[in-house]
């Protein structure tokens, strides 16, 4: 190791050293005061207040509420005017606790940041007789709920629970109470004078109230002028079988597309914010997991998520600049509460098998093949019918008549009943001035391929601690470790997963003397391995390490300024394993074992120091963030290998045994970025809203003329709803208009790009192999940002008593100086360069609508529905033209288009001498000749078809009734093409190999006019070209997920002292409409922005049978 990959080993370790001892004695200090404090009653809001008024009236005090916090009092002057003076002195004392010392009977009821000062109502019936209700109220996990306004409607009396959850009241027969809280619906209830109530209230509809995470700050969602799409950490995980947070994030959020494009396990979802926006850069989103800024959410236990907060426009995301050029994804987890320690814990037991089969041939039908392969040429006859054809498995494969003695259904053969589970165990508990929340957890998911599987575990700790009155400190470690093995590596002659679709059926798995089948074991097919035996003895394994962590500690300067100071640091080890034994074909020429290891470590590090400012006067109310941020990357990474072992004992484990070593390879790099920002947010009336923010950012990856960046945006909306000539309109609860502009960067395009570069390598010379340097990229001193230009037009309106919500956005978003890779000419001696060219436009519509259909007492029955529709169209390329996997990229057209030949059918016997003019004959496939010169040329081919859908969506349905609740979960993606390569190799190859048994319906004299070309064998010649036949339509249905859960009645629960029970099964992927031919229609083998829709040989999906428990002690 060279000096400067030891300076990079020693940094990330020195740093990972301090960063894990930090975190460690802030977590021993934290939780020992966890056990060393006292609690008191919590408040309504935890927001702290100090307060000094000495004989003055009410409205004083809710003036210095005002002018500490967010809140805003709305109240009748002279109903304040009648309710006395209060002399009060305290430090540090809840807004809550402040109401309580004013002098009853005071009521009041939140709504948003608004407290409303309700006037006193006297009892209609003065006379009733008032005895005392008593109850309990908790949500629908049975976790207990403090701070619930109860209020008995006739006399207007009103209580709030307790820490405990539990309530007192005076009440009288016949009365009834209700019970708000905010994010939950109000219910009502007749007064039980007999027993104690137990209430349980449930999720609300009350989204505009929510608080979302805007970057460096939070907002109420209900003064937001972007355009964010929120969802809570309880829907992320209403799928059980969801495991990571991706996964759970589908179909969620309007304008996020998660892609689940491969049922192997542990598979890492594609996806994308508002299309695609790049050519050679990153056109995913930025993570942000706690403040920690591009950490991976594959690492997150989705049990541990509070909420995910996804920042789509240019405006919300612009505050991240450079690196939210795709949008943000803002993960916040969970944090102890301030309430009795309790301890929860989550497990799932699910069955998988295999979705979908695939129409291929069975024996008979391949053997049929093989008949008219070799009868398409006179006196030739196929082996297996030939009495005088000997080959050494002939009398083991067929009978005497050529029959086939084995008729192995190879997509059974392997895969299998993946049984799989995961378990999450978490630990919450909070005093006055500290909370906590660990949580540890495990999965075990098998693969539906047999040995096939990923296992991760992870482990996560939350601390927050009010260390004085001025001084807060929060931290947060998260680490874990992943394991994989993977079937289906991108080796062609090996890859078990393709030749679960080629192999030819009259093959068994073993002979009866236990020898594995081969293909060569027929003569003209071509030499590989069954699937079974790659799954078995092909041993390809990959895993990760992590830890990442944060400490934030914010300073309280002055009721309106606060100053927050953070660290946080990442580090992650990877490893990738491979070893094939010695008697495994296909992969090397010596075909005596290939073995070979891959290692990486990286580790970053980010340091975020800012300022928060609030202030209000009058109905003016403001918030400014201004900050610096630094940061730091490196990485390192070693691979060597392998061949011609011995013997297969050592496996990938004794590298240096083998006869013909690889040649090894090492890289390390390493960049920097460091940025300023500021946001500044107002707000007239609760009427007027406006935010603007501007983000310098500065990146080593330019050169010096254009190393920062300038980012930024304006925003504005109209809450329409809080204007006079709408305000008493009682249809509509909430209605306002947004419009944002923003400019967002991006620069990840790798390291060291505007650097010439050579390549080393190795070259024949003098009858040896020696080594060699050769140029590589050219560097470009002048290169500058990709800079994503985005409008956005957005509408939020809940309406008829909160029981519609409604949330439309339309954007206009334009990528101007792409982060090209330019091709040069070979006389260059350079592969090509790095520039600014062109630009790309994305246009799309976005439509959120809840509603609640039915609302009864003991029934609820609940819908979501989301619309996303985006197009995207290459503006300019500077003339050049790209053609990826099956596709072609050009000015004027758009993103993903499939680009070939069309297929009209094969060319009849009458059509010989038209054939011979293209060079064909009868039985060859006819293309569309559209330049009409009489030769099939690239002036042939054309558009077949896109890989991006018209539109995506989905629906849920939700019903309660008592205990129980139902889901369904609708998918549905339409408009979109496939290409299916695997069907285009497989039915090329068919002299060699399966293939789908359609293929049976070709060209013969007897049978024209097909779509499929006469049977030959391989030296007979045939078309191998994408065309219009492989170019299959996409579109689907798909019942993503049906769920039935119940909840355990108090009374059990009681008895069995828990908190709540939560018992769920659900049925997941089993009923999928679709014309697709392939596995599944949300395929793309490519993880390239370019290939959506290819499918070549993708490891296919599962249906999922699971089975939940949810307790809480």
């Amino acid at each position: 190791m060279g000096s400067y990959e030891k300076r990079i080993a020693e940094c990330l370790h020195l740093r990972a050293i301090k960063m894990a001892c930090l975190l460690f004695l802030c977590a021993l200090v934290m939780i020992g005061n966890v056990f060393a404090q006292t609690g008191t009653e919590r408040d309504l809001r935890r927001t702290m207040v100090d307060i000094q008024v000495v004989n003055q009236s009410f409205d004083k005090v809710f003036e210095q509420i005002e002018a500490a916090t967010a809140f805003r009092f709305v109240f009748n002057p002279s109903e304040i005017a009648r309710s006395g003076k209060v002399t009060i002195s305290k430090k540090n004392i809840s807004v809550e606790q402040v109401l309580r010392l004013l002098p009853p009977p005071l009521q009041y009821e939140l709504r948003g940041s608004n407290i409303l000062i309700l006037e006193e109502r006297k009892p209609v019936n003065s006379a009733a007789p008032r005895l005392l209700h008593t109850g309990r109220v908790s949500d629908a996990e049975g976790h207990v709920l403090p701070g619930v306004s109860i209020i008995v409607k006739r006399t207007a009396r009103r209580v709030i629970t307790d820490e405990e959850g539990v309530f007192r009241i005076e009440a009288g027969p016949g009365d009834t109470l209700r019970f708000s809280l905010l994010g939950f619906q109000d219910q009502e209830t007749a007064v039980s004078l007999s027993a104690p109530q137990d209430i349980v209230l449930q999720p609300g509809s009350s989204a505009l109230r929510e608080v979302v995470v805007i970057g460096y700050g939070s907002a109420n969602k209900e003064n937001l002028t972007t355009a964010i799409g929120t969802v809570k950490g309880e829907q992320l995980n209403e799928r059980a079988t969801t495991l990571n947070v991706m996964q759970g994030l589908a179909g969620k959020v309007a304008g996020v597309s998660v892609m689940i494009n491969s049922g192997k396990p542990g598979g890492n979802p594609i996806v994308k914010i508002r299309g695609t926006g790049s050519i050679n850069a990153y056109n995913g989103p930025l993570y942000v997991v706690d403040g920690i800024v591009g950490a991976d959410p594959m690492n997150i236990d989705p049990n541990i998520v509070e909420s995910v907060d996804v920042l789509k426009d240019a405006a919300a995301s612009a505050i991240y600049g450079a690196r939210g050029s795709n949008g943000v994804i803002a993960i916040t987890t969970k944090k102890g509460g301030k309430n009795t320690p309790a301890i929860s814990f989550r497990n799932t037991l699910s069955f998988a098998t295999l979705a979908r089969e695939i129409d291929l041939m069975d024996a008979n039908e391949a053997l049929e093949m093989f008949r008219r392969e070799y009868a398409y040429q006179p006196g030739r006859i196929a082996p297996h019918l030939d009495p005088d054809r000997q080959f050494s498995r002939k009398e083991d494969l067929f009978n005497a008549d050529g029959t086939p003695k084995y008729n192995t259904d190879w997509q059974k053969e392997a895969s299998r009943l993946a049984v799989s589970h995961e378990h999450a165990l978490s630990f919450s508990l909070g005093k006055e001035d500290i909370s906590a929340l660990a949580g540890l957890s495990f999965s075990d998911q098998q693969g539906i391929l047999i040995n096939s599987y990923s296992r991760q575990v992870n482990g996560f700790i939350n601390l927050g601690w009010n260390v004085k009155k001025w001084l807060h400190i929060q931290t947060v470690l998260n680490s874990g470790a992943f394991k994989q093995n993977n079937v289906d590596i991108n080796t062609f002659g090996l890859n078990a997963v393709r030749q679960i679709y080629e192999f030819l059926p009259f093959f068994p798995v073993r002979y009866p003397d236990g020898t594995y089948s081969r293909k060569a074991d027929y003569p003209g097919a071509e030499s590989s391995e069954n699937p079974v035996r790659l799954m078995n003895e092909v041993q390809s394994v990959a895993g990760r390490t992590y830890t990442m962590g944060n400490l934030l500690a914010t300073f309280y300067l002055s009721p309106k300024l606060q100053f927050t100071a953070g660290i946080s640091g990442q580090t992650g080890a990877s490893y990738n394993l491979y070893f094939s034994g010695r008697d495994i074909i296909g992969y090397s020429d010596v075909q005596q074992g290939v073995a070979t290891r891959g290692h990486g470590q990286t580790g970053s590090w980010t340091s975020e120091d800012y300022f928060t400012w609030k202030d209000n006067f009058g109905k003016h109310h403001l918030t400014g963030v201004a900050g610096a941020s630094w940061y730091y990357f490196a990485s390192m990474n070693t691979q060597a290998g392998s061949e011609g072992f011995f013997d297969d004992f050592f496996s990938y484990n004794s590298l240096q045994t083998g006869l013909v070593p690889q040649r090894p390879s090492s890289g390390s790099s390493r960049n920097a970025m460091n940025s300023f920002y500021m946001r500044f947010n107002y707000d007239y009336d609760n009427r007027y809203l406006f935010g603007i923010s501007l983000r310098a950012d500065g990146s080593s990856r330019f050169g010096a003329n254009n190393r920062y960046g300038y980012f930024p945006s304006f925003s504005a909306a109209w809450r329409l709803s809080s204007e006079p000539f709408l305000r008493d309109v009682r249809s509509i609860n909430s209605l306002k208009l947004r419009v944002s502009y923003g400019i967002v960067g991006n620069s990840d395009i790798g390291d060291y790009v505007t650097q010439s570069r050579i390549n080393s390598g190795q070259t024949p010379f003098g009858g040896q192999v020696e080594p060699s340097a050769t140029l590589g990229g050219l560097g470009n001193r002048d290169l500058k940002w990709e800079r994503a230009h985005q409008l956005n037009l957005g509408v939020d309106a809940t309406l008829l008593d909160r029981r519609v919500q409604f949330t439309a956005d339309v954007y206009n978003r334009i990528t101007k100086d792409l982060l090209y890779f330019k091709l040069l000419p070979s006389t260059s001696g350079y592969e090509g360069v790095f520039d600014n060219i062109g630009s790309i436009r994305n246009r799309g519509l976005e439509l959120s609508l809840t509603t609640e259909n039915i609302r009864r007492k003991n029934f609820s029955w609940n819908t979501s529905l989301i619309y996303s529709m985006n197009r995207s169209l290459v503006l300019n390329l500077n003339g050049d033209i790209m053609y990826p996997w099956a596709g072609r990229i050009m000015e004027g057209r758009p993103l993903n288009e499939f680009y070939g030949y069309q297929r009209l059918g094969t060319w009849g016997t009458n059509e010989a001498a038209e054939a011979a003019v293209y060079g064909k004959k009868p039985g060859d496939l006819k293309y569309a000749d559209l330049n009409h010169n009489k030769v099939k040329d690239a002036g042939d081919r054309t558009v077949l078809g896109n890989g991006m859908p018209d539109f995506e969506g989905s629906i849920v349905n939700t019903v309660n009734y008592r205990n129980f609740s139902l889901a369904l979960d609708l998918q549905v993606i339409y408009g979109h093409s496939l290409a299916n390569l695997t069907r285009l190799i497989m039915e090329n190859a068919a002299p060699v190999t399966n293939s789908y048994s359609s293929l049976l319906d070709a060209w013969t004299p007897e049978h024209q006019g097909t779509m499929n070309a006469a049977l030959r064998l391989p030296g007979d010649g045939f078309d191998s070209e994408i065309d219009s036949y492989n170019i299959e339509k996409g579109s689907f249905l798909r019942v993503r997920n049906i769920t039935l859960g119940y909840r355990l009645p108090s009374v059990w629960l009681k008895r069995c002292h828990l908190r709540s029970a939560v018992l769920g099964v659900s049925a997941e992927n089993y009923f999928l409409f679709t014309k697709y031919k392939g596995y599944d229609p949300e395929a793309s083998s490519f993880d390239g922005d370019f290939n959506q829709g290819v499918d070549l040989y993708q490891y296919p999906k599962a249906k999922t049978m699971a089975f939940t428990l949810n307790v809480t002690f």
